[in-house]
């Protein structure tokens, strides 16, 4: 899947790329050149590097063209006009090239994974670097006449220019957005503070150390990888890209001031030195860097995938249990869900010593109105006779339920008989006004009996007594011609067997 294109560069990018290169090219000249004209690391082609990685190639010739610009100005006093226009030609063609690889093996732009760093160190310091680096000495050779061998004269310029672009490309990266960390992911502890306090003093010593001791004891810049590392681990990729340039910028700099930090060596023995304690710190540090920032990126991602299933389940499971909970046919709550409302009901009303009401409600006739108008229409009258229940019973707290075939319960809290009495009512009279046909019926539209119980929970009353009561009170409703309602209170218990449905 292709990344995004970015945004194109701002018009300060044309101000600042050309000062960043000459910038770097004057800190290579004054701290990673030796007295002997061999340089350590080489920097500037980074800065043009790093920007078309940035923008993704996009005004590649525009900042192509300042950079090269600004090389020649810096060259022309060391190599003359000739020189300094050839090998301008050759850093550019070195820089075209790493990024042209790197476009070719799909690799990150921002260096994201620890795959595109590896094709990164390809492209780049490995096989640009070389190229180019083939392609200056025979410059150089031509231009100086120098005694150097040409194989010698490759290596140096390979490895000083491979250097400094797998230094300083990642440390511009840096600075916008490709290595910025999450937010929160980097929190600074007394424990990062000790440890880097004792890191700067320990680099304080090594870089002051003459000949690599110090009294004796070897103090070379070796000794300085673990605490690359511990930065690698607490504060990510940025802050690791950082630590490797101060690093490797201080080894440089005590280098070419004679200091050999490495030894009392040959001095092309010590560049050679310098250049492996380069790459390893680079190669470790920053990859290990990397290395962890994908690790930690996919922990989140498979946190985020996780939390996200979660909710899906979570989300699945509230409307199973909505759907187990639910009459399938009316829509609204079935009798199961109405068995755990009235027990919980029936709890608070206990606790409480309030009422709890139920109100039973069987369609008339219904039997007849199935016969006459088939089971479809009767499934129509019963979805009816919930849409009206549910629109006269809406108290907080209350439940509609289906009770069972043609029978419907209303169950409320804290009521008073006449309360509950009216509720029922009005469903008995709003059913009769919808005045839906019923041949079968006396009345010749589609009514309703119901019995409605009040009872107050207490420890000789048990909630089965209010069902109990609810169905007599509608047996009796029925007994008594149907579409009306009958109070339990009011009646004795009689035997309900014989009345018709």
């Amino acid at each position: 899947m292709p990344a995004p294109r970015s945004s194109p560069p701002p018009w300060q990018l044309y101000f600042l790329l050309p000062l960043l290169h000459f910038a770097s090219l004057k800190l290579t000249f004054l701290a990673a050149v030796t007295p002997e004209k061999e340089v350590v690391v080489w920097l500037p082609n980074a800065v043009l590097l790093a920007a078309l990685l940035r923008y993704q190639g996009q005004r590649a010739w525009a900042m192509a063209a300042l950079t090269f610009s600004s090389d020649v100005l810096a060259n022309l006093p060391v190599f003359g006009l000739q020189g300094a226009v050839l090998l301008s030609l050759v850093n550019l063609t070195e820089v075209a090239l790493a990024f042209a690889l790197m476009r070719r093996m799909r690799a990150s732009m921002g260096l994201h994974s620890f795959r595109d760093f590896g094709r990164f160190i390809v492209a780049g310091p490995v096989v640009a670097a070389l190229f180019a680096s083939l392609l200056a000495a025979a410059v150089l050779q031509h231009i100086h006449a120098t005694s150097t061998p040409y194989l010698t004269l490759v290596r140096l310029w390979w490895f000083g220019d491979g250097l400094g672009l797998l230094i300083y490309t990642p440390l511009l990266l840096s600075l916008s957005s490709a290595f910025a960390p999450p937010p929160g992911s980097i929190r600074f502890k007394l424990q990062d503070g000790l440890v880097l306090l004792i890191s700067l003093g320990l680099a304080a010593m090594v870089f002051s150390a003459h000949g690599g001791e110090i009294r004796g004891v070897s103090a070379t810049p070796d000794l300085l990888l673990p605490s690359v590392l511990y930065i690698a681990v607490h504060f990510g990729v940025r802050g690791t890209v950082l630590a490797v340039a101060l690093v490797s910028w201080a080894t440089s700099w005590v280098l070419t001031a004679g200091q050999q930090p490495f030894g009392a060596v040959d001095v092309h023995l010590e560049i050679v030195r310098a250049q492996e304690f380069i790459l390893t710190l680079c190669t470790v540090g920053i990859g290990f860097a990397i290395l962890l920032a994908e690790l930690k990126a996919h922990e989140r991602e498979l946190e985020d995938k996780v939390r996200a299933r979660t909710q899906q389940l979570e989300t699945s499971n509230t409307q199973l249990a909505a759907l187990s909970a639910t009459d399938g046919l009316t829509g609204i709550a079935n009798r199961r869900r109405f068995d755990e409302v009235l027990a919980s009901a029936w709890g608070r009303a206990s606790r409480s010593h309030q009422s709890v009401a139920l109100v039973l409600l069987d369609v008339d006739y219904f039997k007849k109105y199935n016969d006459h108008y088939g089971h479809l229409a009767g499934d129509d009258c019963l979805r009816h006779t919930a849409q009206v229940l549910a629109a006269q019973f809406r108290r907080a707290g209350d439940l509609v339920a289906r009770y069972g075939g043609e029978e419907f319960v209303l169950l409320s809290e804290g009521p008073t008989a006449a309360e509950a009495l009216q509720i029922a009512e009005a469903v008995r009279q709003a059913l009769q006004d919808l005045a839906l046909p019923h041949v079968g019926s006396p009345l010749g539209v589609l009514t309703a009996s119901l019995g409605v119980a009040l009872l107050v929970p207490g420890p000789d009353v048990a909630m089965g007594s209010l069902v109990q009561l609810a169905d007599r009170a509608l047996y009796q409703a029925k007994a008594q011609g149907r579409n009306q309602v009958v109070l339990a209170s009011t009646i004795p218990s009689p035997d309900p067997a014989g009345v018709p449905a």
